[in-house]
């Protein structure tokens, strides 16, 4: 258990430090104020935004804890300030929400965010799921344009969760164990990657194996802007997709790594990283790969497009501020995003 501090343990230490090491403590000291701060504003704010609740309501009081209560005078219907937000049912304070969503910047495993934050492992396990389910509306508002690169990138299934008074499709495997089928088989979940010349990325599931046409359409329409350059792999749908979204396209033949000045490194490469942030995980239920997908992809949003230093800021008013009606409860009863029994008919 980490050791309590207290005013009379930490003065001493104050005392000991010199005048550069004192004055970055005071800076950090500052920032970390400031920041939670701008989530209390945030999450006030979330009240008056016309996709949370309707426009009518007005102040009313605050809560036992201290939180602003809105009223409906017409329907007397009253809310607080966390309303559809992260922090709604939740009984633990700012602080840490926000030492929660540093942990899950930096990496840090289930156990000792848990530790870090002060809260049990199965609580920090429904947190991480509210903040993915928060982050989800970066993908809603991309729109890719310019120089695109696609292509696809698979996931061997994987039923990691509470079976019990279920029946499974196939018995349990032990970690690491290959697929049953050889090659890519219904037995792999095809994620579709798409992103431009301005680092934004369209990540989706897409059914299971080699993808059909019209899933790979479905996923990508309404995201990506007429005129836009595609640069593919040799299958044939893209071809037809590129046309479909009124964009040229060029691809690269099976065996070949570029084509004019064109090629899918970018994308192999994001690819790569992909797979290897994966790892830490030790398995992902294929129910949350989406939501994984979702964590990854806004992580890479902040490494390309802010400093360092504005990360943990830009992270806790973004989620903060974003709509989750997502319950704990609810956490295990998402349905599977394809059909786990497909791959497994023929076993008797």
């Amino acid at each position: 258990m980490n050791q309590v501090i207290t005013p009379e343990t930490l003065y001493p230490i104050i005392q000991t430090l010199c005048a550069d090491d004192y004055n970055e403590l005071l800076k950090k000291m500052q920032l970390n104020q400031k920041i939670i701060n701008d989530a209390a504003n945030a999450l006030h704010k979330i009240i008056f935004r016309e996709r949370r609740v309707p426009n009518g309501y007005v102040r009313n009081g605050k809560t036992p804890t201290g939180r602003q209560k809105y009223l409906n005078p017409q329907t007397s219907r009253s809310i607080s300030d966390t309303h559809h937000s992260i922090v709604r049912y939740s009984k633990k304070s700012y602080e840490q929400w926000l030492m929660f969503i540093k942990c899950m910047l930096y990496g840090l495993s289930l156990r000792k965010s848990a530790s870090e934050v002060g809260i049990s492992t199965t609580t920090a396990f429904a947190w991480r799921h509210k903040v993915i389910e928060a982050m989800k509306d970066y993908q809603e508002v991309v729109k890719l344009s310019g120089e695109i690169e696609v292509d696809e990138t698979y996931f061997l299934l994987n039923m990691k969760g509470p079976w019990k008074g279920k029946q499974m499709p196939r018995s349990a495997k032990k970690k690491g164990e290959p697929a049953v089928l050889r090659g890519v088989s219904n037995e792999h979940v095809c994620v579709l990657i798409a992103l431009d010349e301005n680092d934004q990325v369209l990540t989706k599931v897409v059914g299971q194996g080699n993808p059909w046409k019209d899933d790979i359409f479905d996923a990508i329409k309404g995201k990506v802007k007429a005129g836009s350059h595609i640069t593919s792999d040799s299958k044939s749908s893209y071809f037809d997709i590129a046309h479909q979204l009124e964009c040229s396209v060029t691809q690269i033949p099976s065996g070949e790594h570029t084509k004019d000045e064109y090629s899918l490194g970018v994308i192999n490469n994001y690819h790569s990283e992909l797979k290897t942030w994966f790892r830490r995980f030790r398995g992902v239920s294929t129910k949350h790969l989406e939501g994984y997908l979702m964590w990854f992809r806004f992580m890479k949003y902040l490494k390309y497009q802010l400093e360092y230093d504005k990360h943990l800021n830009a992270a806790l008013k973004y989620v903060i501020s974003n709509h989750v009606s997502i319950k704990s409860s609810d956490i295990h009863q998402r349905d599977w995003p394809i059909d786990i029994f497909k791959p497994y008919q023929y076993l008797s």
